[in-house]
């Protein structure tokens, strides 16, 4: 049997071809227990909360309500 030693992050970084932004969601996703559908979902509710807060500001910002 042919051992090889620990890979170095520097190699591992080389053999992985996804790009880092990818890896780093990868790494907060492990962080929280919950699975990615679930965490998408919750964070697409973020992203539509902040839209409706910035249409509603915009509404009365152009003095509608």
């Amino acid at each position: 049997m042919d051992e090889r030693e620990p890979r170095s992050p520097d190699e591992q970084e080389e053999l992985d071809a996804r790009p880092a932004w990818q890896r780093m969601k990868e790494g907060w996703y492990d962080k929280v227990p919950l699975n990615v559908r679930q965490l998408d979902v919750i964070i697409a509710l973020g992203l539509i909360g902040l839209a409706v807060v910035a249409v509603l500001i915009f509404l009365d910002a152009s003095g509608v309500f």
